[in-house]
């Protein structure tokens, strides 16, 4: 039948008045297998009784193509002996007619567009091993120089911006994550589009020639523009992709294998201010950034020699941009996830933005201010790689909801830490949750994907909420010590209740997950 007399169809029509008329409809090759026990797919897959039985399979494409039907060839996966694989043009003009009969009332699942087996994940080899690596790399480069943000105001407001108050020049900083995680959209898009690899080598040269340019910058406006433009710009392109690519390798390891990429930003987050902080009092500003961007030169060429994506933006057919925004718009649980996120972020940035002027004025030990955000950093090693862990066996939403509690408490409770031994329980407990947070959270965005496809886009979605957390959540804060005459107590409410309040949105989307997956263990 031609595909505009099969389009053409009226909602009501099946399959089998289609292909058997005046016969029993019987799809399957044994006679005790019932139409509803099996499954149907685009890729024409093995029957199995878990699925809804789809209208559209590999005998209804391929009639619409006129071509000849071949059930049970697979669109992922090496090609079978004696199996013609499909053209490119096929696998798109499938796509295409999946679409069109969804539109005729045809129910088309994501599952028929990329099935998302277990085959797609390998769970481990050289490759992927080597792209966790690379990744941590890359985190260890940017996000590391990034968190040690604290080290270069401290410079700034002794030497070329002296002149400007400190509220201003932490808008770099603030500017530098918003312009990060705002371009993890189109980065996220781009990734699920199959362009990693050229992601990646833009983003490194980017970042390079930002680092580099900093190192001779000496006003506002060309410091602006090298550290929170270019590299800003130049991170968002990589980052979420570095972290995307680990969720097309791994799933039941998921959550560990991130929170050992995000280890590398702890790292980065220890030795950036020790190296920086000693070579900006015996070399000077420009050597000290010069010396730390030879360093990433070298680690970021060996993460683009060593990560390698797999090709599975060729092998699976992707239901387009527009239908799988549409759908994750009318997913509460996204906006659940997506709120739970924005109110936790909003919490995690306020103590590390301000505990080194807190601890300041409450501590007697000078030592506990100079190396206060070392020791947050420290920990949050540790307990970004157990979370993952921890969330690997209990599940991602089991292991983020606590985490975000935990955030939440802890924000509240420095305004109790007004004496050295208590900032200093303060900072190693906040370092544990919001290591472990910022872990878990980037699992959470993979987890709401329906397949490998989704992935990219899900967590382009996510971080841009980040982006807003960044964007608006210091500067609430800083207005509200300024409007209480320097007190923290309002601005640590706010960020201690954004959290909470985020922590219970999580609650709910992990009620919508549960139903979902018949599983507590999600």
């Amino acid at each position: 039948m031609p595909a505009a007399d099969l389009l053409s169809l009226p909602a009501s029509t099946t399959p089998e008045s289609i292909f058997y008329p005046g016969e029993p409809y019987n799809s399957t090759a044994t006679p005790e297998t019932s139409p509803s026990s099996r499954s149907l797919s685009l890729s024409g897959s093995t029957p199995t009784p878990s699925r809804t039985p789809s209208l559209v399979d590999d005998k209804i494409l391929d009639s619409a193509l006129d071509g000849p039907t071949r059930v049970g060839s697979p669109l992922e996966g090496p090609t079978r002996v004696g199996s013609p694989a499909p053209s490119v043009c096929e696998k798109k003009l499938k796509g295409e007619v999946a679409a069109d009969l969804e539109k005729q009332g045809y129910p088309v699942s994501t599952e028929d567009l990329a099935p998302a087996s277990e085959e797609q994940y390998p769970e481990g080899g050289l490759r992927a091993w080597l792209a966790v690596f690379g990744s941590t790399l890359v985190l260890l480069c940017t996000f590391g120089l990034s968190n040690s943000f604290g080290t270069f105001l401290a410079y700034y407001k002794t030497h070329q911006l002296a002149s400007y108050p400190p509220s201003t020049i932490s808008w770099i900083g603030s500017a530098h994550l918003f312009v990060t995680f705002a371009s993890a959209f189109n980065a996220g898009v781009l990734f699920d589009k199959g362009f990693f690899r050229y992601q990646l080598a833009a983003g490194s040269v980017g970042w390079l020639v930002g680092i580099f340019t900093l190192s001779l910058a000496k006003t506002f406006v060309q410091i602006f523009l090298a550290q929170a433009i270019c590299m800003g710009l130049s991170l968002g392109v990589m980052f979420g992709p570095c972290l995307s690519i680990l969720g097309t390798y791994f799933r039941r390891k998921r959550a560990f294998v991130v929170g050992i990429a995000a280890s590398g930003t702890a790292i980065g987050a220890v030795v950036f201010p020790v190296l920086l902080g000693r070579l900006f009092d015996e070399k000077g500003f420009a050597f000290a950034v010069r010396v730390a961007g030879f360093v990433m030169l070298i680690l970021l060429v060996i993460a683009n020699i060593v990560i390698r994506p797999r090709a599975i933006s060729k092998n699976v057919v992707r239901a387009p941009l527009g239908s799988t925004l549409r759908r994750i718009a009318r997913d509460p649980a996204a906006w659940l996830v997506y709120g739970g996120i924005f109110g936790t972020y909003v919490s995690c940035f306020i103590p590390l933005f301000y505990v080194v002027s807190y601890a300041q004025r409450y501590s007697t030990n000078a030592a506990v201010a100079t190396y206060s955000l070392s020791i947050i950093n420290a920990l949050a090693f540790f307990s970004r790689i157990g979370s993952g862990l921890v969330a690997d066996r209990l599940g991602t939403f089991n292991t983020a909801i606590p985490l975000s509690f935990l955030v939440g408490v802890l924000t509240l409770a420095m305004i109790g830490a007004t004496s050295t031994p208590a900032l200093v329980v303060f900072l190693v407990l906040f370092g544990i949750a919001q290591g472990g947070w910022i872990s878990v959270s980037a699992s959470v965005f993979m987890a709401l994907a329906n397949d490998v496809s989704e992935i990219g886009l899900r967590s382009g979605i996510g971080f841009f909420f980040v982006a807003l957390a960044t964007l608006i959540g210091s500067p609430i804060a800083g207005a509200l010590l300024t409007a209480t005459n320097g007190s923290y107590v309002a601005a640590l409410c706010f960020g201690g209740g954004m959290a909470l309040v985020g922590a219970v949105l999580l609650v709910f989307a992990r009620g919508i997950q549960v139903r979902r997956k018949s599983s507590s263990v999600v």
